[in-house]
């Protein structure tokens, strides 16, 4: 680079390419992806994948957004919760009801 009021040349500095990472291929999430991909085919299709999943029974082999969600944890656990738990979630839904409806393709 010139300036042209001095007529000088500026030195810059070349950076040097990022050296490569190092990454571990055999993570246990990458082992195990696909895992219960043939349940169906060596099991004779006499299980679903979604009974292997861990979790709470009422969220397994269900989909649905956070709202929708909380909503599901209020309806069927939520005479059993903790009153600060409950207060919690009942705060999270109020927001979370204001958030889908303000913004976003929701509306």
């Amino acid at each position: 680079l010139s300036s042209p009021l001095a007529g000088l040349t500026r030195a810059f500095r070349i950076k040097e390419p990022p050296k490569p990472k190092q990454v571990d291929r055999w993570t246990e999430k990458r082992a195990l992806f696909g895992v219960y991909d043939n349940v169906g085919i060596l099991g004779g299709f006499q299980i679903h994948p979604k009974n292997l999943i861990m979790g709470p029974t009422w969220l397994r082999g269900w989909k649905g957004n956070e709202l929708q969600r909380c909503i599901r944890k209020k309806q069927i656990v939520g005479d059993r919760m903790f009153v600060e738990d409950y207060h919690k979630l009942n705060k999270r839904i109020r927001y979370l009801y204001r958030r889908f409806n303000r913004t976003g393709k929701h509306r």
